[in-house]
């Protein structure tokens, strides 16, 4: 059984459509950093904060290697998971991979209290513009995001016949 994994942007929805997408299909949900920080017992803002980004890209490497290893499970990965490459070679080995496509405008609009990143539009954008390509390229499937969710996670269902 192949995983599915979620990509795309910061607040895009993949914890909520991964939740409901594991209601309907019976997968497990691993959210990759909450799985990160239960594994290193801290927040990944400290991680941030003290050893940087770089160090950070490694653990969650490391931890998609982990994860990728297990099959028939949802993976909800970080919004920069697509920044290293390396990510979505371990992804891709056993998941399909979609891109919750979710416009800049209802990003903006959610409450970003523990997201630094996602305080303010222009970094948004910022980041929006760093990873759309990304997520594009990286994508079996798209879907976008901007729907009811029992649309969007029969959307999921209906691209991911014959696929699994």
């Amino acid at each position: 059984m192949k995983n599915i994994v979620l990509i795309g942007m910061p607040a895009c929805g993949k914890s909520t459509v991964g939740y409901w997408l594991s209601k309907k299909t019976g997968y497990p949900l691993l959210d990759v950093d909450k799985y990160l920080e239960e594994k290193e017992n801290r927040v990944i803002s400290d991680i941030f904060s003290n050893e940087g980004e770089e160090y950070f890209r490694e653990l969650e490497t490391k931890y998609l290697k982990e994860l990728s290893e297990k099959e028939g499970i949802i993976i909800s990965t970080g919004g920069g998971a697509v920044k290293k490459k390396e990510n979505i070679d371990i992804l891709k080995q056993n998941g399909i991979v979609i891109f919750l496509n979710r416009g800049i405008a209802d990003i903006s609009k959610e409450n970003h209290e523990n997201r630094p990143l996602l305080q303010d539009i222009d970094n948004i954008q910022k980041l929006y513009n760093e990873r759309i390509d990304l997520y594009r390229k990286y994508a079996d499937i798209i879907i976008k995001n901007n729907d009811d969710m029992d649309v969007i996670v029969n959307r999921i269902i209906t691209s991911l016949k014959g696929k699994l």
